[in-house]
C-alpha cells in the first residue's frame, strides 16, 4: 500500500485539495523566500492570509511542482509518521535529488514533537533540500530550535498598496486610496475571498486552537468592531501581554497599542453570529458572565451604546435563547426606538413567536408598527390591551393613546372616556421618576402624554394648559416632552392649533416655549438626533415651511440635514418593511397556487384570477437555443452559470410536465460518474435552477420535486415545443386555407428554422429529441407538400417541399415531393436537377440507388413531350 508521504508527491501537479484555488501572484514575497533557500522558512499567520497560496506559487515558480512533496499537517498520518521519526528518511528514499518539502497546516505540537520535527528539518536541509512550513501563530513552537530560520508573519503577508489597487481595479465598488487602507483592511482572504470570503475568514479565525481567553478577546473585538482596549477587558481577561500578542499576530483586529484602541473590519452580524456561535459556550465560561445568553446580552448592550442597534438585534436574534431574546427586547425597546432601530426590533420580535408574548413586548411592538406605518397592526394590538383591566396603567395608557390618535368610531369614543378615567386615578400628579430606557415603566413618560391628549380633546386653551414648563419640574422625561412638542407643532403646521378660541396669547406664548425647547434640544444633539427629538425638529421645520410659525432662530443647515438624514433612515426601514410584507403575501399566494393540498379548507387559497396575476407564466423556448422568460421579462442565460442547469431545464420541458424519475435524470446528466457523486451534483444544479427561476420573493413555483421524481408545472409553462407539435399536426391533418398555409410557412421559417438546443452536445436524450424533432418536421413538411400538390396548391407545395429538403438532404421522399411539385408547376428542368441531386447524394453519401418511384418520375419527364398533370 502506498504510504502517506509517497502520496504527498506532487509529480508536476498542484495538490488535489488546492487544485481549484484561484492564484494571486506575489512576486515580492517569492523574492524574499528565494533569498534564504538554505534555511527552513516559516509562513506564520492566521487563516485567510494566503499562506498556502504563497507556498503553491513558490513550488510552481521554482520547481514547477516537480520534486515537491506537499504534506498536509491536518492528516493524522502526519503525527503518526512524526512520532515514528521517519519523515526525513522516507522522503529522502522517495526522491534522490534535492527537493522541496512543504508542510502545510501544521497542527499544535508539544515540546517533544516540536524537537523531533525540527530535527527532520535539519536532516532535509543537510541534503540540500528546501523546507517550507505553513502554520497558525498558535502552532509556531520552533523559535527555540530554529535560530536561523526565515519567518514571514501575518504583517508580512498583508497586501501592499499595489496589490490593493489591483483588487480595486477588478472590483465593481468605489475605490479608495490604497495608502489610506488600514492594516485590518489588507488581509488577503478578505480582499480576494469573493462573495463568501467574509464568512470563510471568520469561520477560520475562530476555528484556530487558541486558549479561551484569547478566543474571547478576538470574538469581542470582532463583535464590537471598534473601541478601546478597556472595552475588550470589560468582558474577560485582557492584559498587556495579550494585547501585544494579538497586535503582532492578528493584524486584522487593528490593535493600536499606543492609542490603546482596536479597529476590526466591519463584518456583518450574520457572519459574526455564524462564526461565534460555534465557540459561544467556551467563550461564555471564560467570560465574566458565565452564561452564553448573558455574554451575548452584554455584547448587544455595548453595541446599543455605540448606536449599532441593528447589529445588536441581529446578534441577539441569532445567538440568544427565545426567553433571553424576549427579556432583552422587553427591557430595551425604548432605547432601540430612540435610536430609530425600528425594523430590526420588529424582526427580533417576530422571531419570538406568539408563545413568548407579554404586554410589555406587545407595547413595544405596537410603537414600532406605528413608526413603520402599519397602523392596522398597531390598532389591533392596542385594542387587545387598552380595555384589559388586568394590564398595568402604563400599558393601558399607551394603548389608549394609540386608539385615540389613530383609531375611529365607537372604539375611539370609548378609548377617550377610558383615558380620562385613567388620568383621574393612579398616582398623584407629581409623577414618578423612573430609570431612563425602561419602556413605559414609569409615569414620567406616559402621564404627560395622556394629559396633553385630554387637553387637546377638551380645552380650547389646550396648548397653554397641556404644555406647561412645570412638567419638567414634575419629572416628565425628555422623550415625553419631545413627543408632546411634535404633537403640538404638527397641529400648528396643519393650521388647526389656533382655530377659534385657540387663537389666544397664552397659546401662542406656549408655542414659543415649545420652540425654544426644541431648538435647545436640537443644539445639544450635535450632528445626530434620536427619533423623539427628530420628530419634534421635523414638525418645527414643517411649521416654518408652511408659514404657520415664524422661528425666532431658524434651524441651521447642518441641523436640517441631520433631521432629514434620520427621516430618510426611517423611510428606508418603512420601505423594507412594506416590501417584506408584500413578499410574504406573494409567497403565501404562490404556495397556495402551487401546493393546493396544503390549503384544502380554502381559507388562504387565492382566486384563480388573482393566482394568475401573482405567479407570472414561465416561457421556455428550445429551438435555436435556450430562451427563458418570466412574465415577459427575459432571464439572462448567464444566470444559469452551469451548462447542466440549462440541460436539466430542457429535459423537464421536453418531458411536458410529466414526472421525471430523479435517478434517471442523474444518469442522463452524469453518465460516467458514481451514483452518490452524481446525486450531489444533481442537488447542486437543481438548487441553482430554482434560484435562477425564483420570483421576487425568492420562491420558485415552476419546479416541483417529490421524493423520487422531478417535474415542471405545465400549468405555468409556455414552450415552443408544444407549439411545434401543434404546427406538425396542422401540416399533417389540418385545413389551414390559403392564408393559413402562408402563416404556417412563415412560422416554420422563423420559430423553427434552427434545431432544438443546437449547442447541446453532451446529453444523449436531448440529441435524440433534436433528431426526432427534425425528422418529425420533415415528415410533416413532405406530407403537406403532397397534400397541396394534390389539391392544386402547387406553389405552396413547392415551398414546403423545398423547406423539407433544406432540413434533411438525405430524405428521398423529400426529393420525390419536390419533383412532383416542380413537374406540376411545369419546371421540368428544375425537376431533372432535383433528380440528379438526389441520385448523387444517395449513391455517394449513402451508397444506395434511387428507388423505382423517383426513377419513374425521371422517366416521365424525359419520355414525354406533354407536361404531366
Amino acid at each position: 500500500m502506498t504510504s502517506y508521504l509517497a502520496k504527498s508527491a506532487c509529480n508536476g501537479h498542484r495538490p488535489s485539495h488546492l487544485a481549484s484555488r484561484r492564484h494571486y501572484p506575489r512576486p515580492d514575497l517569492i523574492a524574499r523566500l528565494l533569498r534564504e533557500r538554505h534555511v527552513a522558512r516559516f509562513l506564520v499567520a492566521p487563516v485567510g492570509f494566503g499562506k498556502s497560496g504563497l507556498a503553491m506559487e513558490y513550488a510552481e515558480v521554482v520547481f514547477s511542482f516537480d520534486q515537491v512533496f506537499w504534506i498536509d499537517g491536518r492528516s493524522p498520518c502526519f503525527l503518526r509518521d512524526l512520532d515514528r521519526g521517519i519523515i526525513a528518511s522516507e522522503l529522502s528514499a522517495l526522491e534522490s535529488r534535492p527537493f522541496l518539502a512543504v508542510f502545510d497546516d501544521v497542527p499544535p505540537l508539544d515540546a517533544v514533537r516540536a524537537d523531533s520535527f525540527s530535527a527532520a528539518f535539519d536532516s532535509l536541509l543537510a541534503r540540500d533540500c528546501e523546507v517550507l512550513v505553513c502554520c497558525a501563530p498558535s502552532c509556531d513552537a520552533f523559535a527555540a530550535s530554529q535560530h536561523d530560520r526565515l519567518k514571514l508573519s501575518a504583517p508580512d503577508l498583508l497586501l501592499t498598496d499595489t496589490e490593493i489597487d489591483a483588487v480595486q481595479l477588478l472590483g465593481d465598488g468605489a475605490s479608495t486610496a490604497a495608502e489610506t487602507v488600514p492594516a485590518s483592511g489588507r488581509v488577503p482572504g478578505l480582499r480576494w475571498g469573493g462573495f463568501d470570503g467574509e464568512a470563510v475568514f471568520l469561520a477560520g479565525a475562530l476555528h484556530e486552537e487558541l486558549p479561551a481567553d484569547v478566543l474571547l478577546a478576538i470574538a469581542t473585538m470582532l463583535v464590537l468592531g471598534t473601541g478601546s482596549l478597556s472595552d475588550a477587558a470589560a468582558f474577560g481577561p485582557f492584559d498587556d501581554d495579550l494585547a501585544a500578542m494579538l497586535a503582532a499576530n492578528y493584524p486584522y483586529l487593528g490593535i493600536d497599542r499606543r492609542c490603546e484602541r482596536f479597529g476590526a473590519p466591519s463584518f456583518s452580524e450574520e457572519a459574526i453570529a455564524a462564526a461565534v456561535g460555534k465557540k459561544l459556550d467556551v467563550l461564555a465560561k471564560r467570560s465574566l458572565f458565565g452564561r452564553r445568553d448573558a455574554l451575548v446580552g452584554r455584547w448587544a448592550d455595548a453595541l446599543v451604546s455605540r448606536s449599532e442597534c441593528r447589529r445588536a438585534c441581529g446578534l441577539v436574534k441569532t445567538l440568544c435563547s427565545r426567553t433571553e431574546r424576549a427579556v432583552w427586547l422587553s427591557s430595551r425597546s425604548l432605547s432601540l426606538l430612540r435610536q430609530a432601530c425600528i425594523l430590526p426590533g420588529h424582526e427580533l420580535h417576530a422571531s419570538l413567536g406568539a408563545a413568548a408574548s407579554t404586554s410589555r413586548l406587545e407595547t413595544g411592538e405596537m410603537m414600532r408598527l406605528i413608526a413603520l406605518g402599519d397602523e392596522a397592526g398597531a390598532l389591533g394590538r392596542a385594542r387587545q390591551m387598552a380595555f384589559d383591566l388586568a394590564e398595568s396603567d402604563e400599558v393601558r395608557a399607551l394603548s389608549l393613546l394609540v386608539l385615540v390618535r389613530r383609531g375611529g368610531g365607537s372604539v375611539r369614543t370609548r378609548a377617550c372616556k377610558e383615558l380620562a378615567r385613567l388620568a383621574q386615578g393612579g398616582a398623584a400628579s407629581g409623577g414618578v421618576r423612573g430609570p431612563r430606557g425602561s419602556f413605559a415603566s414609569h409615569e414620567a413618560f406616559w402621564r404627560p402624554l395622556v394629559l396633553l391628549q385630554l387637553s387637546m380633546l377638551q380645552d380650547p386653551l389646550w396648548i397653554a394648559r397641556g404644555v406647561e414648563a412645570d412638567f419638567r419640574a414634575r419629572g416628565a422625561s425628555e422623550d415625553a416632552l419631545c413627543l408632546m412638542a411634535s404633537w403640538v407643532l404638527k397641529e400648528v403646521a396643519e393650521g388647526r392649533a389656533f382655530e377659534g378660541a385657540g387663537d389666544s396669547p397664552a397659546n401662542r406664548e406656549a408655542v414659543c416655549r415649545i420652540e425654544r425647547f426644541v431648538t435647545e434640544r436640537l443644539a445639544r444633539g450635535g450632528d445626530a438626533y434620536d427619533l423623539f427629538a427628530a420628530s419634534a425638529g421635523l414638525a418645527l421645520e414643517q411649521a416654518r415651511e408652511r408659514g404657520t410659525l415664524v422661528l425666532r432662530r431658524p434651524l441651521g443647515a447642518a441641523e436640517v440635514l441631520a433631521l432629514h438624514h434620520l427621516e430618510m433612515e426611517v423611510f428606508t426601514q418603512r420601505r423594507a418593511f412594506d416590501r417584506a410584507v408584500r413578499e410574504r403575501e406573494e409567497r403565501r399566494a404562490e404556495r397556495a397556487a402551487t401546493l393546493p393540498d396544503s390549503y384544502l379548507d380554502g381559507r388562504y387559497l387565492p382566486k384563480r384570477t388573482q393566482a394568475a396575476g401573482i405567479v407570472p407564466p414561465l416561457t421556455v423556448n428550445l429551438f435555436g437555443g435556450l430562451d427563458v422568460r418570466i412574465g415577459g421579462e427575459v432571464v439572462d442565460v448567464t444566470r444559469f452559470r452551469r451548462q447542466k442547469a440549462k440541460t436539466l431545464l430542457a429535459l423537464l420541458v421536453l418531458n411536458r410536465g410529466r414526472e421525471f424519475p430523479r435517478d434517471q435524470l442523474v444518469r442522463v446528466l452524469w453518465p460516467d460518474s458514481e451514483m452518490d457523486t452524481a446525486r450531489k451534483n444533481f442537488y447542486s444544479v437543481w438548487s441553482l435552477l430554482r434560484r435562477t427561476l425564483a420570483g421576487p420573493s425568492g420562491v420558485c413555483p415552476y419546479l416541483l420535486r417529490h421524493q423520487n421524481g422531478c417535474r415542471i408545472d405545465e400549468r405555468l409553462l409556455s414552450t415552443d415545443v408544444a407549439r411545434f407539435d401543434a404546427v406538425c399536426r396542422m401540416l399533417l391533418f389540418g385545413q389551414p386555407g390559403s392564408d393559413g398555409w402562408a402563416q404556417l410557412y412563415a412560422e416554420i421559417d422563423d420559430a423553427f428554422a434552427d434545431d432544438l438546443m443546437p449547442s447541446e452536445r453532451g446529453c444523449d436524450l436531448i440529441i435524440q429529441a433534436r433528431n426526432d424533432c427534425r425528422m418529425q418536421l420533415v415528415d410533416a413538411l413532405v406530407a403537406a407538400a403532397n397534400r397541396l400538390v394534390a389539391t392544386d396548391g402547387v406553389q405552396e407545395g413547392l415551398w414546403f417541399a423545398r423547406a423539407a429538403l433544406r432540413r434533411d438532404r438525405t430524405r428521398e421522399d423529400a426529393y420525390v415531393a419536390l419533383m412532383r411539385a416542380q413537374i406540376a408547376a411545369g419546371q421540368r428542368t428544375a425537376a431533372l436537377e432535383t433528380y440528379f441531386s438526389c441520385r448523387r447524394v444517395l449513391t455517394s453519401e449513402l451508397g444506395i440507388d434511387p428507388s423505382l418511384g423517383i426513377m419513374a418520375l425521371y422517366r416521365s419527364i424525359i419520355e414525354t413531350e406533354e407536361p404531366m398533370d
